[in-house]
């Protein structure tokens, strides 16, 4: 994906954690984060794209290339059953055959690592003094977290779990990225100056109002709606354990919707700006709407378990200094 789409997935993640019902504590942990992302959200469109621009470990923490296989079946991941992705990929044609997945790719565990050092980072921070050279600095954290979503959402675009190379040819991925950023651009105004959105009264990336009626039949408008209509689930699905379970789920949804979208028997070579949209048993309206209402929940679902993990430590921690 491409850089004002990663910025607006995370702030879509966001929005979403304060948009939907969540009880109890998970309330006041959402509620939390909230309010630290919006103290630092100038800083969502560097961050989220730090990862292409200056980390550029493009090759193998961005991707989880999936080839199918001829071996005995193998039992996919379970998403959680609200994700488009999971629905779709039902009816994937590669849905019943073994896979394997490129040695050297290592998106699951990237996430997983970032995860860790987020929570890693705020335990450090509560624990040194203000004005500590040691202590992690909320600038940091908040592009610790900005880079997660980024490859978070990364895993959530088909094209980078299918290791057919459509990167060749038409260039089918960028040109797929191209037309989401297309979106963002039309539908929002941005403050190409300073590297950020312009803002609602709430804190969110401005629509452009003059396009109001013409976003309101948008394929983002669906996604706003999906998301509305779609309970948010904060549990990793099935029998996921952990960040690195729940991403490399995601990585295997999304290589079965890719092959959704265009058929086993199509390569880079056969796929032309004439038939892109018409060779597989998804439109292109309904693929998008997969990858990006997913990649939301997949980022804010993160964002909150990551955060609470952190405050359920911290109130141990200060039930510990009040016993002393």
């Amino acid at each position: 994906m491409k850089k004002y789409t990663h910025a607006w997935l995370a702030f879509m993640a966001i929005k979403r954690l304060e948009d939907t019902s969540i009880s109890g504590a998970d309330r006041k942990y959402a509620d939390s984060l909230i309010n630290w992302f919006k103290s630092h959200k100038d800083c969502v469109v560097q961050g989220a794209w730090y990862p292409d621009a200056v980390i550029q470990d493009m090759a193998t923490s961005h991707v989880l290339k999936i080839t199918p296989s001829n071996d005995s079946a193998v039992k996919f991941k379970t998403l959680p059953a609200t994700y488009m992705n999971y629905q779709l990929g039902k009816d994937s044609p590669v849905r019943n055959m073994s896979f394997t997945i490129e040695k050297g790719n290592n998106l699951p565990d990237r996430c997983d690592a970032i995860a860790h050092s987020v929570i890693d980072h705020l335990k450090l921070q509560e624990h040194e003094e203000k004005g500590s050279p040691v202590s992690p600095s909320d600038n940091q954290l908040a592009l610790l977290l900005f880079m997660l979503s980024h490859y978070v959402a990364d895993a959530h675009m088909p094209l980078h779990c299918d290791s057919r190379r459509f990167s060749e040819g038409i260039n089918l991925h960028g040109y797929i990225e191209g037309k989401w950023e297309d979106m963002i651009e039309l539908y929002y105004r941005i403050d190409r100056d300073n590297e950020r959105f312009f803002y609602d009264p709430s804190g969110y990336p401005l629509k452009e109002l003059s396009r109001e009626q013409q976003y309101q039949s948008s394929l983002l408008k669906k996604v706003s709606d999906m998301l509305d209509e779609r309970k948010f689930l904060i549990s990793w699905g099935g029998g996921n354990q952990n960040v690195w379970d729940f991403m490399s789920a995601i990585g295997e949804h999304s290589y079965l919707l890719s092959y959704c979208f265009i058929p086993q028997q199509y390569t880079h070579t056969d796929v032309t700006l004439d038939n892109w949209q018409s060779l597989g048993s998804i439109s292109f309206e309904d693929y998008s709407a997969a990858v990006l209402s997913d990649s939301i929940d997949s980022i804010a679902r993160i964002w909150l378990r990551v955060w609470r993990r952190y405050m359920k430590w911290e109130k141990k921690q200060r039930a510990k200094v009040k016993s002393n």
